[in-house]
């Protein structure tokens, strides 16, 4: 037998005439209906996922972390007002700061916790975990003010009532507090809430979109079954009629459903801002089911290209031997179309998937240092400089209470990429931390040969830390406009000195400042290095005697000004004080406009008995970042870039935007660079910052601030002994205080630590 020459006929009948066209028609039509479903059904997708995707989130996660932050911020309003109330009643001695403060802290500490997990803010778990450190600040404050109390006859309510005031500026200090914090926190995750729960002209669009689409192809599957019922003469295509009506029951169903559930999120929006978290979660909970719609249409559209394939496909197969005249690779088989739009249908809900991802940025890293305000926004222009160039993201966290901060953060294992450590002392207590420092000769290699001794210290044989900026001290401030000479001014007594004790948690800093500079001015390097090192006594000798001029400025009506005031006190806005023993990061625009200063030997001439010396600080660049991680090669490349000149140019030129609306010039927040190359300020445009410059450039020896080169448990017994003795000063007081600083000295004399880095030139 041989097989037949010729193909088997095709259909006979009144079709037979039209099968070429109807064969042609019916794969343009297959193609035309699966690349419909797949777009109506993906903008349908797209339109409902757009209002579903916070019915999940917005209850679960948003609305929780915004009612744990007012949580929060609630509790520490009233823990302050309980530690008042008891700090303040004959209870005191006995009770402390009292059961409620301590319960409404606790109470403060578990929603940040737990906000902390929830959050959705951009930075902030930063924000949080530095919340967390500044709260630990507080209670030190309320705890010393309880302790000014316990000694029943010997209570010392100046002390109480100082140490309660730097608590409150803890609290509510504007732009730096703890409340401010938690504030930008809850405007942050505002910002999100609203972005889940609104309805913009997007989704709109989308919905507009969704619905054309939808009819279009409802259209398509009513014009198919209306042909193939005349073509084929039968009354239903079952698979047809199948899809259409599934896809016909899509809007009226998916529709209402959005607009209930868009309904439900514009209230709890509404209810959650600022206490209604937890109704607003339980109203949005029955909605929860909606959440799973989105897959729903997905299944759906495969179920409806389904049965468009199986009801065409066998109308299709019918005419498969047809001699339908086609150009050379112009074959096209239904399947094959079945099988192309069904692959764009997954590419499609893959482009959707994936642009729904939330993913982090491997470039993102954290920095963490001291300057807030002006000098904030000062060092935000040096990174964002730094971010555009290198398409980093740096989240900058500042506060005051950087060593409770930075503990905090280390203990949750959610360290700063990079901390900016404002003493040598610091550094040295952390190579004790897990994680410690890491060691930046690696890093910096032969960088680090640009800086001297004081400004990349050796620990043993390791460099921690580099100075990336420095500040002179030694020096007194005046108003040449007033037309007299500061040493005129300061024979005039103590209440022409413009001092303030007040830092928040580091409260008393600047009367550690003056007794460093007098015992420097005294008493010479030699000395100091000594004091600074452990190893003078308190009680006696060069430490005493300059402990006795201090008290012989500060008396009872000077030091009880400078308790009450911040550390910030201007002489330029001052009416009763007209000099500032302060550090030259304490100069604004009036300052770098007006002002002048002058070395305190030559201000305070009685103390100067030995070779002028200057007293310096700087702030030092540690680096946390784990290494050989993207977090952590980006930190290293920060680090490096706070080295160059390139850096420091941005930096010194940087001005906030109160200078800018003011068009101020005078550049008041430059920064101080120790390398040779560094730029320098220009003397005809920036007098005053020139006169800095060339101080800390000059030849006289330089020692860095003695109390931040002490262990840190010495150096926060000074502030606080300071504090006490402003709060009474006299003999007695003196003789207290020094018995209590000198016994903390020996308790530490023995304790093992890192081999100290040098402290004078």
């Amino acid at each position: 037998m041989t097989a037949p020459t010729t193909a088997p006929a095709g259909p006979t009948g009144p079709a037979a005439g039209l099968l070429p066209g109807t064969r042609s028609w019916l794969i343009r039509r297959l193609a035309a209906l699966l690349t419909a479903t797949v777009l109506a059904c993906g903008a349908l997708f797209t339109a409902f996922y757009g209002v579903s995707r916070g019915a999940d989130e917005v209850p679960g996660r948003t609305i929780p972390a915004m009612g744990y932050v007012d949580g929060a911020e609630t509790a520490l309003r009233q823990s302050l007002a309980a530690a008042k109330t008891t700090l303040n009643s004959p209870a005191a001695p006995a009770e402390g700061p009292g059961e409620e403060y301590k319960a409404k802290l606790n109470a403060a500490f578990r929603s940040l916790e737990k906000a902390a997990a929830a959050t959705v803010a951009g930075g902030g778990r930063n924000d949080l975990d530095t919340v967390a450190g500044q709260l630990s600040s507080y209670d030190y404050l309320i705890g010393q003010a309880a302790r000014s109390q316990a000694a029943p006859g010997r209570a010392d309510e100046r002390l109480r009532d100082t140490y309660l005031r730097y608590a409150d500026s803890t609290l509510n200090r504007e732009k730096s507090g703890i409340l401010a914090r938690l504030k930008a926190v809850q405007d942050e995750q505002t910002r999100v809430l609203v972005a889940q729960t609104s309805s913009g002209r997007l989704l709109k669009s989308a919905w507009g979109v969704a619905v054309a689409l939808w009819a279009v192809l409802v259209w398509l599957l009513a014009d198919t079954q209306r042909f193939l019922r005349r073509r084929f003469h039968r009354r239903f295509n079952g698979p047809l009629v199948g899809a259409t009506v599934l896809v016909a029951a899509l809007v009226p169903v998916l529709l209402p459903a959005a607009l209930r559930l868009q309904d439900d999120l514009d209230w709890a929006r509404a209810h959650s801002i600022p206490r209604g978290g937890e109704t607003a979660s339980e109203h949005m909970a029955a909605m929860h089911w909606l959440t799973a719609v989105p897959a729903g249409i997905l299944l759906a559209a495969v179920v409806a290209a389904a049965l468009v394939v199986l009801g065409l496909q066998p109308r299709i197969e019918e005419y498969r031997f047809a001699r339908v005249p086609q150009r050379p690779g112009r074959r096209i088989r239904s399947f094959e179309a079945a099988t192309v739009l069904l692959a764009l249908w997954l590419v499609l809900l893959s482009a959707i998937g994936a642009g729904d991802v939330r993913t982090v940025h491997n470039g993102r890293i954290s920095v963490l240092a001291t300057w807030t305000d002006a000098e904030q926004e000062h060092f935000q222009a040096l990174l964002d400089a730094y971010a555009a160039k290198y398409h980093v993201n740096v989240d900058y966290q500042g506060t005051t209470a950087l060593r409770e901060v930075l503990l905090s953060r280390l203990n949750a294992g959610n360290p700063p990429d990079i901390a900016i450590l404002p003493s040598l002392g610091e550094v040295q207590a952390y190579l004790k931390e897990k994680p410690r420092p890491r060691s930046l000769r690696p890093v910096l290699n032969e960088t680090l040969n640009a800086y001297g001794p004081l400004w990349a210290p050796r620990f043993g044989n390791e460099v921690y830390a580099v100075a990336v900026k420095a500040d002179l001290k030694s020096i007194v401030w005046y108003d040449p406009a007033r037309g007299q000479s500061p040493r005129a001014l300061a024979a005039r007594g103590g209440g022409q000195w413009c001092a303030g004790m007040g830092g928040d948690g580091t409260s008393g800093w600047p009367g550690t400042d003056w007794i460093e500079d007098i015992l420097l001015q005294q008493s010479g390097t030699e000395a100091y290095e000594k004091w600074a090192r452990g190893e003078l006594p308190w009680t006696e000798g060069p430490v005493r005697d300059a402990w006795e001029a201090f008290g012989g400025i500060f008396t009872k009506g000077p030091a009880a000004a400078a308790l009450d005031n911040d550390w910030g006190q201007k002489i330029l806005t001052s009416k009763h004080c007209t000099l500032q023993h302060q550090a030259s990061f304490a100069r604004d625009a009036d300052y770098t406009g007006r002002a002048a200063f002058a070395p305190t030997r030559d201000v305070l001439p009685d103390i100067a008995r030995h070779p002028a010396a200057t007293e310096v600080s700087a702030d030092y660049a540690t680096l946390f970042a784990k290494k050989g991680s993207k977090r952590g090669d980006a930190a290293e490349d920060l680090l490096r870039f706070l080295t160059t000149r390139q850096a420091q140019e941005v930096w010194a030129s940087a001005l906030s935007k109160e200078e800018k609306r003011n068009k101020i010039t005078t550049h008041p927040g430059r920064p101080f660079f120790v390398t040779a190359g560094a730029p320098r300020p220009d003397p005809g445009t920036e007098r005053v910052n020139a006169a800095v410059s060339r101080t800390l450039g000059g030849p006289q020896p330089k020692c860095l601030d003695a109390s931040d080169m002490m262990p840190l448990r010495m150096r926060f017994a000074f502030q606080h002994g300071v504090l006490d003795y402003l709060s009474d000063p006299g003999p007695e007081k003196q003789r207290q205080v020094l018995d209590y600083l000198e016994g903390v000295r020996k308790e530490l004399k023995g304790a093992p630590g890192a081999a100290s880095p040098r402290v004078c030139e």
